[in-house]
């Protein structure tokens, strides 16, 4: 599964997932794989595990949601199996 698909099924649920988590799942390393994606309410699902929150957003490019979501998907296998209850 692609970035795109991951951030679509993570927006659309309205579900957090870490970086680890979807780094995992696309073959990217944690620490670069949102590089180069917008700062947008759509990619404010992908989280820093330590706070929950994505990094280097401001609160109006976080989507709304986000504060009253469940606890975020922390690894790779965690969101694999998501993704797979979510199709």
């Amino acid at each position: 599964m692609d970035l795109d698909a991951v951030l679509d099924h993570l927006h659309k649920r309205g579900q957090r997932a870490t970086y680890s988590a979807v780094g995992g799942v696309v073959g990217r390393p944690a620490r670069s794989v949102m590089q180069g994606q917008p700062k947008t309410a759509r990619n404010s699902w992908v989280v820093a595990k330590e706070n929950g929150l994505p990094t280097g957003y401001t609160t109006a490019d976080i989507d709304p949601r986000l504060s009253t979501s469940g606890k975020p998907l922390a690894t790779p296998e965690e969101l694999r199996q998501w993704l797979r209850a979510a199709r």
